[in-house]
């Protein structure tokens, strides 16, 4: 920049008369007005592409929050190229990219964040999906499965309970509701429910029953479990309920 307005000042501020250069008040005027233009170019490109981290930031979330994928892509990508290693915006980014159907660079940078903060929940259920639409099975069960199994992650075997149905794989489906159930230690209703959605889906009516029944004694002022006794037939009462376990 600074040899620009050298290179500027000395060829404005001076006025061609036969074979030399004759310095002269019009040419001083001259050469002071193209630097200030000058300048003032500098300046407007500048602030086009140095913005504050904070403003693309806000950008990128908000337009992440209301999934604006085509605003969200190019902001996260300015802060990745300006900032990298912010596990978040590499997963945000990736998300975004996903939705935008770049699949596989979305993988990337999905896998990145994970890498970086492998117990998100939101960010394995991310990597999962991209991998659920790219077809990799085998990388979706085995991430969710060695969640659930090293992390102690109930929302990750029943993610994989849901995408096994997805993928028609009951056998894993099975799997995987059988873990969150052994991990809730007959305390949370929700794997119980996974449960009877799981055994429902295979056409099993014994195994859903059974399962309602004990979601009922874990809670039995749930509103969801009340509702699955009436669609069984079953009553509400003190014979209702089976044991917790698996």
């Amino acid at each position: 920049m600074i040899a620009a307005m050298n290179s500027l000042m000395s060829s404005s501020s001076c006025v061609r008369f036969g074979h030399g250069h004759v310095q002269g008040p019009r040419a001083l005027r001259l050469g002071a007005i193209g630097l200030a233009a000058s300048l003032s170019l500098l300046a407007l490109s500048g602030c086009a592409s140095g913005r504050p981290m904070s403003a693309a930031r806000a950008e990128a979330d908000h337009a992440f929050k209301y999934g604006q994928w085509e605003k969200a892509a190019p902001a996260y990508l300015e802060i990745l190229e300006k900032a990298p290693g912010d596990w978040e915006v590499e997963y945000r980014y990736g998300v975004s990219l996903a939705n935008l159907g770049n699949l596989r660079e979305a993988r990337t940078h999905c896998e990145t964040a994970h890498a970086a903060n492998p117990t998100s929940e939101e960010v394995a259920a991310g990597l999962a999906e991209v991998y659920f639409k790219l077809g990799e099975k085998q990388k979706l069960v085995q991430l969710l499965q060695d969640r659930g199994n090293l992390q102690r992650s109930i929302p990750s075997f029943m993610l994989l309970a849901d995408y096994a149905l997805k993928m028609d794989d009951p056998d894993t489906a099975n799997t995987a509701v059988r873990g969150a159930i052994l991990l809730s230690d007959g305390k949370e209703v929700e794997p119980y429910l996974k449960a009877v959605e799981v055994a429902e889906r295979l056409g099993d009516t014994k195994t859903a029953s059974r399962r309602l029944r004990q979601a009922y004694t874990i809670d039995p002022k749930s509103s969801a479990v009340n509702a699955k006794l009436a669609e069984y037939g079953l009553a509400s009462g003190d014979t209702t309920g089976l044991p917790p376990g698996p």
